[in-house]
């Protein structure tokens, strides 16, 4: 078989983790990498033994060697470079969010139908496996009937500059603070896309959205959209959901990469589930925790990473090309979150809930 010749396009702090997926799979290979900053492009391409480099993305669709590619760059790109690639008969996964409106999205997924090709929005926390583990728990009843289920989100401070915000002396990542780029607000996509990926996949949909959102300056000109709640409800079940973002640049976190912390709790008519996804490889707890009639019940081993779920991810992506398997995460899905995503940044304009149409 042969491999599958990708390239990463879009070099900045989250590539390191998506490049680990293709190092560790011997079905695909990284053959070219492109970032506006050459020097970057030039570094990454040593680094994953990528044989060409390009600061000017259509300059890279023209390489007749590429099978797929990787988007990883700010979120307003994300539509139209999608379109360019699989118009140019490439497979493509995409960094979260599809598109930044729902005419852009259609716009993907037409042209996606009409490619014919693979598009994955690429989403590591459907992979990490504690989550499946809780989804499994479930699924077979040893929480009951769902009622509620909350989402605990803390920004910390890392080992490296990776969303120091407050001490950045470049420019790189500072595009998530303005909204043409972001699409929103910095964490819209990071926080409040994710959270409602974590709730559909454990519970089901969601009809009604409120948010409450504080807006934190954390540099003169700069302010982060925290603390946030949200609130929603899941469609014709009693089941709501809560989100809660924190900022909290003084807690140190263990990791080199982003300073996310997740804790989700899942409550029930028979009993509950906690899922730990921290960013420290030393973490002690066991991620998941089921508490059923006074009883607690471990799963999951305690030094379990959430970078491995890149490399899950990475790995479904590359069957889904060679067509074993479906994108875990299709572009229904996709659209689905895009406008959960959407309706939490009208919430959060507009002081009130929003309803969402179903069907």
């Amino acid at each position: 078989m042969a491999r599958l010749k990708v390239g990463i396009v879009g070099a900045g702090s989250i590539a390191d983790l998506h490049a680990a997926g293709y190092e560790k799979e011997p079905r695909a290979e990284i053959i070219a990498v492109c970032d506006r900053d050459e020097d970057r492009a030039i570094q990454r391409a040593l680094d994953w033994g990528a044989r060409a480099y390009y600061t000017d993305f259509k300059e890279m669709l023209e390489n007749q060697d590429l099978d797929a590619v990787e988007i990883l760059t700010p979120h307003y790109l994300h539509a139209d470079q999608v379109i360019d690639a699989l118009q140019a008969g490439l497979h493509v996964s995409v960094e979260r969010p599809i598109a930044l409106s729902m005419e852009e999205a259609n716009k993907v997924v037409k042209t996606a139908e009409a490619s014919g090709k693979v598009l994955q929005v690429y989403e590591p926390c459907l992979f990490y496996k504690p989550l499946l583990d809780a989804r499994n728990l479930i699924d077979a009843g040893e929480v009951g009937t769902p009622t509620a289920i909350r989402v605990s989100m803390t920004i910390g401070k890392g080992n490296t500059s990776i969303w120091d915000f407050a001490s950045q002396k470049d420019d790189r990542g500072l595009w998530r603070f303005d909204p043409k780029f972001s699409g929103g607000s910095p964490m819209l996509y990071d926080v409040g896309y994710q959270t409602f990926c974590i709730a559909l996949f454990l519970i089901g949909n969601v009809e009604k959205v409120e948010v409450w959102r504080s807006d934190k300056e954390i540099r003169e000109g700069m302010n982060i959209d925290a603390p946030t709640v949200a609130m929603w409800k899941h469609f014709q079940q009693d089941c709501y959901g809560t989100m809660t973002l924190q900022y909290a640049p003084e807690r140190k976190m263990r990791t080199d990469h982003h300073p996310l912390e997740a804790l989700i709790t899942v409550e029930g008519t028979r009993g509950s589930i906690d899922i730990i996804r921290s960013s420290d490889p030393t973490q002690l707890e066991a991620p998941v925790e089921l508490r059923r009639d006074n009883r607690k019940v471990y799963y999951g081993q305690r030094n379990t990473a959430f970078r491995d779920s890149f490399v899950r991810a990475t790995q479904n992506f590359v069957s889904a090309c060679y067509g074993e398997d479906e994108p875990l995460l299709g572009m229904g899905e996709a659209r689905q979150l895009l406008l959960l995503t959407l309706a939490y940044l009208e919430s959060s304009r507009r002081g009130r809930a929003v309803k969402l149409q179903q069907g």
